[in-house]
């Protein structure tokens, strides 16, 4: 029987065929599926289980520094950075991975329904030469491990790893902006929720007796009892004053949630605040310009693009490598089990060299590119560098005016408070006279109102002027409102940075330092750079501390309005 009429003994069996095709039209049928909202509720519960399930329980009043742990512990934005920054570090663990040699593993096993066989044909007479042969078993089995290694390849993807890496301190610099962003926010709204808790019940009461005064001072201008240009100025003043409580109102009433939401508690959860009982500030003398040393230095803005730098000029490296041929070195281990074959195992070793000549035209545009690539990053961050600078001269501008503003405010607070007092214990029986102390109550109300609302902008402002500096809080710090906090955060920030990285430290603040260098002593200015960045840090220290003897308050558990 000739080879070719061979009965099929391994055709594969037509229930295998029919499978693959319903695989294949099952494929062809896929149509999108909306969500149903028994799955969406089934979600949101899932969601809000997650949100509020693994927080410890807020059972007494809360501190402005517990306020700031639960913040940085349980807010939700602070939580995706972390997760952002948990990715990162994995992608560069694995691009550290493509510096090693490729390995690619290939087993296969081939079955014929006939046998693999052929026969030749004689060139000069295109007559038949050699009758029908096969050297194939129609079951053939084979294995094959190829190692390779591409020393181009290396040399990119060692790069990619180190850019990858620079992505890594990117994010972290990015955590650090949401960190001090989220402090800043929590500073803010927890003295706005610290008003409304102190006195939303005492601007509810001053409305209400407002409210109640109106008709009495209408009734005085109709019967005539005083001027009716005094009534009409008294009720004008009077509805002015209601206006200002009923906007404040407005404000605080919603204090509370905005604190909640930044602090992770579910929204409408009652609590209460440790409010402090008195309300002060220390002096602050500082140089300016240690403040700028210490911006530039420190600042995630200007440190992620200084990483964008580093990432731009690793891709000009990997640019001018992939100009170059590349030379691969392989070794191929093999193994199949024809039963033909002489040697069922075999090795092969190879050397290879390659590239495209095109890359010779390209050589030009892409080195340019490069090179404009890098000058783009140093122009971005000296524009960063200015905008950094002009933000903390804003915001120390913004926080001595606020300081000056809230002593002000005092002060006002303090005289309607004794007004009100002497007017209330007058013998008043007339409406004149009650009309008079209920204008002099509503006026002490709005006055301490407005001592509060500057307080909670000089929190503000020290917030703003914590992030432009780049200073990290340490946990103990983050309460306080003078600048003993901000000089022992700054040492503590220094003191790891130089013992973990003074190259990058020296590198970071080599430009800061080297524009202040008219302003040091000699000495400093002969130093290396890394000393002189270490020299600038302690000045800028030094300086914070000239004048924090003030005395800080305690916070008073303040729970008689816990909603």
């Amino acid at each position: 029987m000739a080879w070719t009429d061979r009965p099929d003994r391994f055709a594969l069996w037509p229930a295998a065929w029919l499978g693959l095709g319903l695989l294949a039209l099952g494929g062809c049928t896929l149509v999108p599926h909306p969500l149903t909202d028994a799955d969406r509720l089934a979600e949101a519960d899932g969601d809000r289980a997650e949100m509020f399930g693994n927080e410890e329980p807020l059972r007494h009043p809360l501190t402005l520094h517990e306020a700031f742990a639960r913040a940085l512990k349980y807010n939700l934005d602070g939580r995706v950075k972390l997760i952002e920054e948990a990715l990162s570090q994995d992608d560069l663990d694995l691009s550290r991975y493509d510096l090693l040699p490729k390995a690619y593993i290939n087993a296969a096993y081939t079955s014929r329904n006939n046998v693999n066989a052929s026969s030749s044909q004689a060139v000069a007479t295109g007559q038949q030469s050699l009758v029908p042969s096969t050297s194939t078993d129609q079951n053939d089995g084979a294995a094959d491990l190829l190692l390779s290694w591409n020393i181009l390849d290396f040399g990119v993807s060692y790069f990619g790893a180190r850019q990858q890496s620079n992505r890594v301190l990117i994010g972290q610099e990015e955590r650090r902006k949401v960190i001090q962003s989220l402090i800043q926010d929590v500073r803010r709204a927890f003295w706005r929720a610290a008003s409304a808790q102190r006195l939303s019940r005492q601007i509810a009461d001053s409305i209400h007796d407002a409210e109640a005064a109106l008709p009495d001072a209408r009734k005085v201008e109709t019967e005539g009892l005083h001027s009716p240009v005094d009534s009409l100025r008294y009720q004008k003043a009077l509805l002015t004053l209601i206006y200002q409580l009923e906007s404040a109102q407005a404000v605080l009433a919603v204090s509370k949630i905005e604190l909640a939401q930044l602090i992770n508690l579910p929204p409408g959860q009652p609590y209460s605040l440790a409010v402090p009982h008195d309300l002060r500030l220390s002096s602050v003398r500082l140089p300016i310009t240690r403040m700028e040393e210490t911006a530039l230095l420190l600042n995630p803005d200007i440190r992620e693009l200084s990483y964008q730098k580093r990432i731009s000029v690793d891709e000009t490296h990997k640019a001018l490598l992939r100009l170059l041929p590349g030379i691969t070195f392989s070794y191929d281990p093999s193994y199949d089990s024809n039963s033909f074959l002489v040697n069922h195992y075999w090795a092969t070793s190879a050397v290879r060299l390659g590239g495209y000549l095109s890359n010779l035209l390209t050589f030009p545009v892409t080195y340019r590119r490069a090179g404009n690539a890098e000058h783009l990053a140093d122009l971005k961050r000296e524009a960063m560098s200015m905008a950094v600078l002009a933000k903390l001269h804003i915001a120390y501008q913004q926080f001595l005016d606020a300081s000056k503003l809230f002593r002000r405010a005092q002060e006002v607070s303090e005289v309607d408070e004794r007004l009100y007092e002497q007017i209330r214990n007058r013998n008043a029986t007339d409406i004149g006279g009650d009309l008079e102390r209920i204008s002099a109550k509503v006026s002490a109300e709005v006055s301490q109102l407005q001592r509060y609302q500057a307080y909670a902008e000089t929190q503000a402002a020290l917030g703003r002027l914590y992030a432009a500096l780049g200073i990290d809080p340490l946990p103990e710090d983050v309460d306080t409102l003078d600048f003993q906090g901000l000089d022992r955060a700054l040492r503590h920030a220094m003191a790891e940075r130089n013992r973990l990285t003074p190259a990058a430290n020296a590198e970071a603040a080599g430009s800061a330092v080297a524009s202040r260098a008219d302003e040091r002593p000699a000495i400093a200015a002969s130093a290396p750079a890394g000393e002189q960045a270490k020299l600038g840090v302690t000045e800028v220290a030094a300086a914070i501390a000239v004048d924090n003897s003030g005395p800080r308050s305690q916070p008073k558990p303040d729970a008689s309005n816990p909603h």
